[in-house]
């Protein structure tokens, strides 16, 4: 998606392809295939190990390293959703020129851009690549999906949603940037965020009120509790301080996350909370009331700025059967048209939650 510097991903050395061989991903079939396309047959009854590293002796082309790396691939993971509203004399003629123009670039840079509308709403699926070199080679890949859509709230008001990444945020800051360029008046954003709610205290009570905001959906309990508590200036001149002053500084502990059922009621979160710790991230679930025997899903929501409670996000992590009035251990995607309840439901809940600290 964007320009990045490191180690090529076009040149593995011997170790790289012997030490890629040799993870459980790679089937020993694999390691046989590849060989075998070079005319070398083997028996069934030898290690793995031997013939890793005999193939790792050999010359690798670019489509050795791909089979490779398909199978040491990570899984594209089900990311977080952001929101905002966008107001202003613009329609979906100039939603849909602005996500041409960044379309275009996108797919110059490689990528693939799908436009689609139907019924007020408007969409851009993007299939690219996530780069991370941090990852050993061959698993430096990793394929992802992400959405930019923006859907009808109203005369001249659309709800815009997008997949929230160090990738895809800028991409939605240029096809905004877009818009107000062509918008015949000034277009405005507004987010939901705490930042200019300070009180620890609220800002815990903002997710707590969220999760009891969801409608026609019973709260049940909070299994994940992400605190944070921002690290105080020192006060006076840090040039004063002697050594000893220094070592006498007590332990900072800026981040601590509680898991289990109803982590928001354990005596833990209670001593966080005094402290000055607040919560910046949760993971709930919920039911609906429409039916006794209804699925259960786990819900997340969070700031990805937590300092000053800004970026805020959401998603729906899964979803837990229920068979016959009993919850079982059995887990399963989130449907589309679940997905897209859930997202309006959380940002009506995250808005009316807001409001309520307004009066």
């Amino acid at each position: 998606m964007r320009r990045r510097f490191g180690p090529s991903l076009y040149f593995a050395n011997d170790k790289v392809i012997f030490d890629s061989l040799n993870q459980h991903q790679v089937t020993s079939d694999l390691i046989r295939e590849l060989l075998s396309e070079r005319g070398i047959l083997v028996s069934t009854e030898t290690p793995k190990e031997e013939l890793a590293k005999y193939f790792s002796r050999l010359t690798a082309d670019y489509y050795d390293h791909t089979a490779i790396a398909v199978k040491l691939g990570r899984v594209a993971k089900r990311e977080r959703i952001t929101s905002s509203e966008l107001t202003g004399k613009f329609g979906l003629k100039e939603i849909r020129a602005a996500l041409q123009v960044t379309q275009q670039r996108l797919e110059d840079l490689g990528n693939k851009v799908t436009i689609s509308s139907e019924n007020g709403r408007i969409a851009a699926l993007i299939e690219y690549e996530h780069i991370d070199y941090t990852r050993s080679d061959l698993r430096q890949v990793e394929p992802r999906d992400a959405l930019i859509e923006f859907s009808a709230d109203g005369k001249d008001s659309y709800i815009l949603r997008s997949t929230q990444n160090s990738d895809i945020d800028p991409i939605v800051d240029e096809v905004i940037a877009l818009l107000k360029k062509d918008a015949a008046n000034e277009l405005t954003r507004s987010r939901v965020n705490m930042e200019s709610i300070t009180d620890p205290r609220k800002r815990t009570q903002f997710f707590e009120g969220l999760t009891k905001s969801i409608e026609g959906h019973t709260f049940i309990t909070m299994t994940e509790a992400y605190c944070f508590k921002p690290k105080e200036s020192d006060i006076g001149d840090s040039s004063e301080l002697n050594e000893d002053d220094e070592l006498e500084k007590s332990p900072y502990v800026e981040r601590v996350s509680l898991r289990g059922e109803g982590v928001n009621r354990s005596f833990v979160i209670d001593d966080l909370f005094s402290k000055g710790y607040y919560i910046v991230k949760i993971v709930w679930r919920t039911k609906s009331t429409a039916r006794d025997d209804s699925d259960i899903f786990e819900l997340e929501a969070q700031f990805s700025q937590p300092n000053t409670c800004t970026g805020f996000s959401y998603r729906t992590k899964s979803v837990i059967l229920v068979e016959d009035g009993a919850v079982t251990t059995k887990r399963r995607s989130p449907k589309k048209d679940e997905q897209d309840l859930l997202f309006r439901l959380i940002e009506d809940g995250a808005k009316k939650t807001l409001l309520g600290f307004s009066k």
